[in-house]
Protein backbone atom coordinates (compact mmCIF):
# COMPACT_ATOMS: atom_id res chain seq x y z
CA UNK A 1 0.00 0.00 0.00
CA UNK A 2 1.21 3.57 -0.77
CA UNK A 3 2.80 5.55 1.90
CA UNK A 4 2.00 8.98 0.14
CA UNK A 5 0.98 11.25 2.76
CA UNK A 6 -3.08 11.90 3.13
CA UNK A 7 -3.63 15.22 1.69
CA UNK A 8 -5.59 17.59 4.10
CA UNK A 9 -8.40 18.53 1.99
CA UNK A 10 -9.31 22.58 2.94
CA UNK A 11 -13.26 23.39 2.64
CA UNK A 12 -13.99 25.87 0.36
CA UNK A 13 -10.66 24.76 -1.66
CA UNK A 14 -10.34 23.21 -5.46
CA UNK A 15 -9.11 20.09 -6.39
CA UNK A 16 -8.08 18.22 -9.97
CA UNK A 17 -8.85 14.58 -8.52
CA UNK A 18 -7.54 11.35 -10.63
CA UNK A 19 -8.92 7.81 -10.21
CA UNK A 20 -7.79 5.12 -12.33
CA UNK A 21 -8.48 1.36 -12.27
CA UNK A 22 -6.26 -1.53 -11.58
CA UNK A 23 -4.02 -2.50 -14.12
CA UNK A 24 -5.69 0.52 -16.33
CA UNK A 25 -8.10 -1.71 -17.26
CA UNK A 26 -11.17 -0.60 -19.70
CA UNK A 27 -13.98 -0.97 -17.20
CA UNK A 28 -15.70 1.93 -18.15
CA UNK A 29 -15.45 1.31 -22.27
CA UNK A 30 -18.52 -0.30 -21.71
CA UNK A 31 -21.18 2.00 -22.01
CA UNK A 32 -23.50 1.00 -18.97
CA UNK A 33 -20.61 1.04 -16.94
CA UNK A 34 -19.90 4.02 -18.16
CA UNK A 35 -23.24 5.24 -17.36
CA UNK A 36 -23.58 3.88 -13.92
CA UNK A 37 -20.08 6.07 -12.82
CA UNK A 38 -21.38 9.04 -14.74
CA UNK A 39 -24.81 8.37 -12.20
CA UNK A 40 -22.87 8.40 -9.50
CA UNK A 41 -21.62 11.46 -9.40
CA UNK A 42 -24.49 12.83 -9.01
CA UNK A 43 -25.92 10.15 -6.34
CA UNK A 44 -23.09 10.29 -4.47
CA UNK A 45 -22.77 13.83 -4.11
CA UNK A 46 -24.73 13.86 -0.30
CA UNK A 47 -23.37 12.64 3.16
CA UNK A 48 -26.86 10.15 3.05
CA UNK A 49 -26.44 8.97 -0.09
CA UNK A 50 -26.23 5.46 0.72
CA UNK A 51 -30.29 5.50 1.27
CA UNK A 52 -30.68 6.31 -2.38
CA UNK A 53 -28.15 4.13 -3.46
CA UNK A 54 -30.00 1.04 -1.88
CA UNK A 55 -33.26 2.38 -3.24
CA UNK A 56 -32.15 2.22 -7.02
CA UNK A 57 -30.64 -1.37 -6.25
CA UNK A 58 -34.02 -2.48 -5.09
CA UNK A 59 -36.07 0.25 -8.00
CA UNK A 60 -33.89 0.17 -11.35
CA UNK A 61 -36.18 1.87 -13.82
CA UNK A 62 -35.70 4.53 -11.21
CA UNK A 63 -35.25 8.41 -13.70
CA UNK A 64 -33.05 10.68 -13.39
CA UNK A 65 -35.47 12.99 -12.61
CA UNK A 66 -36.72 11.11 -9.48
CA UNK A 67 -33.19 10.73 -8.53
CA UNK A 68 -33.08 14.59 -9.01
CA UNK A 69 -35.62 15.44 -6.71
CA UNK A 70 -34.04 12.86 -4.26
CA UNK A 71 -31.06 14.86 -4.00
CA UNK A 72 -32.25 18.32 -3.48
CA UNK A 73 -33.25 17.37 -0.30
CA UNK A 74 -29.45 16.93 0.49
CA UNK A 75 -26.79 19.15 1.20
CA UNK A 76 -23.80 18.54 -1.38
CA UNK A 77 -20.34 17.40 -0.12
CA UNK A 78 -18.56 19.01 -3.26
CA UNK A 79 -19.23 20.88 -5.84
CA UNK A 80 -18.58 19.17 -9.00
CA UNK A 81 -17.06 21.80 -12.00
CA UNK A 82 -15.83 19.91 -14.43
CA UNK A 83 -15.75 16.23 -14.92
CA UNK A 84 -14.27 13.37 -17.79
CA UNK A 85 -14.80 9.56 -17.74
CA UNK A 86 -12.56 7.79 -19.72
CA UNK A 87 -12.04 4.14 -20.35
CA UNK A 88 -9.54 3.67 -17.56
CA UNK A 89 -9.94 6.52 -15.25
CA UNK A 90 -11.50 9.63 -14.66
CA UNK A 91 -11.06 13.37 -13.82
CA UNK A 92 -13.22 15.16 -11.58
CA UNK A 93 -12.28 19.28 -10.93
CA UNK A 94 -13.93 19.55 -7.21
CA UNK A 95 -14.44 21.95 -4.64
CA UNK A 96 -14.61 20.70 -0.57
CA UNK A 97 -18.01 21.65 0.37
CA UNK A 98 -18.11 19.84 4.13
CA UNK A 99 -14.94 18.66 5.93
CA UNK A 100 -14.20 15.17 4.64
CA UNK A 101 -16.30 16.00 1.28
CA UNK A 102 -14.04 14.87 -1.04
CA UNK A 103 -12.55 11.60 0.85
CA UNK A 104 -16.77 10.59 1.22
CA UNK A 105 -17.61 11.43 -1.93
CA UNK A 106 -14.51 9.68 -3.87
CA UNK A 107 -15.03 6.47 -1.22
CA UNK A 108 -18.68 6.62 -1.78
CA UNK A 109 -18.35 6.75 -5.84
CA UNK A 110 -15.69 4.42 -6.08
CA UNK A 111 -17.00 1.42 -3.70
CA UNK A 112 -20.41 1.93 -5.65
CA UNK A 113 -19.37 1.51 -9.25
CA UNK A 114 -16.86 -1.32 -7.93
CA UNK A 115 -19.58 -3.42 -6.34
CA UNK A 116 -21.54 -2.83 -10.17
CA UNK A 117 -19.07 -3.83 -11.99
CA UNK A 118 -17.80 -6.81 -9.79
CA UNK A 119 -22.17 -8.10 -9.63
CA UNK A 120 -22.07 -7.79 -13.75
CA UNK A 121 -18.76 -9.77 -14.30
CA UNK A 122 -18.82 -12.25 -11.42
CA UNK A 123 -15.51 -10.81 -10.10
CA UNK A 124 -14.13 -10.09 -6.52
CA UNK A 125 -11.67 -7.31 -4.94
CA UNK A 126 -11.49 -4.04 -5.70
CA UNK A 127 -11.61 -1.89 -9.26
CA UNK A 128 -9.42 1.15 -8.89
CA UNK A 129 -5.60 1.79 -7.61
CA UNK A 130 -5.51 1.90 -3.96
CA UNK A 131 -5.36 5.47 -3.41
CA UNK A 132 -6.88 8.34 -6.25
CA UNK A 133 -4.62 10.67 -6.77
CA UNK A 134 -5.13 14.99 -5.56
CA UNK A 135 -3.74 18.25 -6.84
CA UNK A 136 -4.56 21.15 -4.72
CA UNK A 137 -5.67 24.24 -6.85
CA UNK A 138 -3.68 27.00 -5.80
CA UNK A 139 -4.04 29.62 -8.26
CA UNK A 140 -6.62 31.30 -10.88
CA UNK A 141 -5.01 30.13 -13.87
CA UNK A 142 -4.10 26.37 -12.81
CA UNK A 143 -7.83 26.19 -12.09
CA UNK A 144 -9.07 27.99 -16.02
CA UNK A 145 -6.44 25.52 -17.18
CA UNK A 146 -7.08 22.57 -15.22
CA UNK A 147 -11.36 22.80 -16.91
CA UNK A 148 -9.87 22.40 -20.37
CA UNK A 149 -7.60 19.95 -19.67
CA UNK A 150 -10.23 17.56 -18.12
CA UNK A 151 -12.44 18.72 -21.09
CA UNK A 152 -10.39 17.83 -23.84
CA UNK A 153 -8.69 14.31 -22.07
CA UNK A 154 -11.24 12.32 -24.56
CA UNK A 155 -9.40 13.21 -27.49
CA UNK A 156 -6.92 11.20 -26.60
CA UNK A 157 -9.03 8.03 -27.66
CA UNK A 158 -11.17 9.97 -30.30
CA UNK A 159 -8.24 11.08 -32.37
CA UNK A 160 -5.17 11.03 -30.67
CA UNK A 161 -2.85 12.94 -28.06
CA UNK A 162 -1.98 15.87 -30.78
CA UNK A 163 -4.05 18.37 -28.15
CA UNK A 164 -1.46 17.60 -25.70
CA UNK A 165 1.56 19.22 -27.88
CA UNK A 166 -0.38 21.88 -28.69
CA UNK A 167 -0.71 20.78 -32.68
CA UNK A 168 -4.24 19.90 -32.84
CA UNK A 169 -5.84 20.31 -36.35
CA UNK A 170 -9.08 21.22 -38.00
CA UNK A 171 -10.52 22.16 -33.83
CA UNK A 172 -14.21 22.57 -35.54
CA UNK A 173 -14.08 19.23 -36.23
CA UNK A 174 -12.48 18.00 -33.25
CA UNK A 175 -15.41 20.31 -31.24
CA UNK A 176 -18.02 18.37 -32.57
CA UNK A 177 -16.64 14.87 -31.31
CA UNK A 178 -16.35 16.13 -28.07
CA UNK A 179 -19.06 17.54 -28.07
CA UNK A 180 -20.66 13.68 -28.74
CA UNK A 181 -18.58 12.36 -26.52
CA UNK A 182 -21.28 11.54 -23.70
CA UNK A 183 -19.26 11.27 -20.61
CA UNK A 184 -17.87 15.28 -19.98
CA UNK A 185 -19.55 18.29 -18.57
CA UNK A 186 -18.32 20.03 -21.79
CA UNK A 187 -21.75 20.30 -23.47
CA UNK A 188 -22.69 22.44 -20.35
CA UNK A 189 -19.67 24.75 -21.00
CA UNK A 190 -20.36 25.29 -25.10
CA UNK A 191 -24.09 24.70 -25.56
CA UNK A 192 -26.75 27.63 -24.28
CA UNK A 193 -29.52 25.15 -23.86
CA UNK A 194 -27.50 21.78 -22.44
CA UNK A 195 -28.22 21.18 -18.19
CA UNK A 196 -25.89 18.69 -16.39
CA UNK A 197 -27.54 17.84 -13.32
CA UNK A 198 -24.15 16.76 -12.25
CA UNK A 199 -21.98 20.10 -11.54
CA UNK A 200 -22.41 23.04 -9.75
CA UNK A 201 -20.22 25.74 -8.95
CA UNK A 202 -19.05 26.27 -12.24
CA UNK A 203 -19.39 30.19 -12.13
CA UNK A 204 -16.26 30.51 -10.53
CA UNK A 205 -15.24 29.74 -14.48
CA UNK A 206 -17.19 30.73 -16.70
CA UNK A 207 -17.74 34.05 -15.20
CA UNK A 208 -14.22 34.90 -16.26
CA UNK A 209 -15.01 34.46 -20.08
CA UNK A 210 -17.69 36.87 -22.04
CA UNK A 211 -19.65 33.99 -22.95
CA UNK A 212 -19.54 30.07 -24.09
CA UNK A 213 -17.74 30.96 -27.18
CA UNK A 214 -15.43 32.68 -24.95
CA UNK A 215 -14.56 29.61 -23.42
CA UNK A 216 -14.20 27.60 -26.72
CA UNK A 217 -11.85 30.15 -28.42
CA UNK A 218 -9.68 29.74 -25.22
CA UNK A 219 -10.10 26.07 -25.38
CA UNK A 220 -8.93 26.51 -28.95
CA UNK A 221 -5.90 28.56 -28.97
CA UNK A 222 -4.60 26.11 -26.15
CA UNK A 223 -4.55 23.20 -28.97
CA UNK A 224 -3.06 25.50 -31.47
CA UNK A 225 -0.06 27.17 -29.48
CA UNK A 226 2.79 26.19 -27.63
CA UNK A 227 1.54 27.05 -23.79
CA UNK A 228 3.55 25.38 -20.52
CA UNK A 229 1.49 26.61 -18.07
CA UNK A 230 -0.88 23.09 -18.32
CA UNK A 231 2.11 20.57 -18.45
CA UNK A 232 2.29 19.52 -15.00
CA UNK A 233 -1.37 19.29 -14.25
CA UNK A 234 -1.30 15.37 -13.47
CA UNK A 235 0.78 12.40 -13.04
CA UNK A 236 -0.60 10.56 -15.58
Amino acid sequence: MSTKKREKFVPGEYYHIYSRTILSTPEFKDYESAKRLMLNFLIANSAKSGGIFQYIRHNRNTSQEKLVEMMKKEEKLVDILCYSIMPDHYHLLLREKKENGIYNFIHKCNTAIAKYINIKKDRLGPLFESRFKSKHIDSNDYLLHLSIYIHLNPLDIISGKDWRNHSLKNWHLQKEKLLRYPWSSLKYFLNDDQRDLIISGTEIITDQFSGKKDYENFMREWTEESFSKIDNLTDE
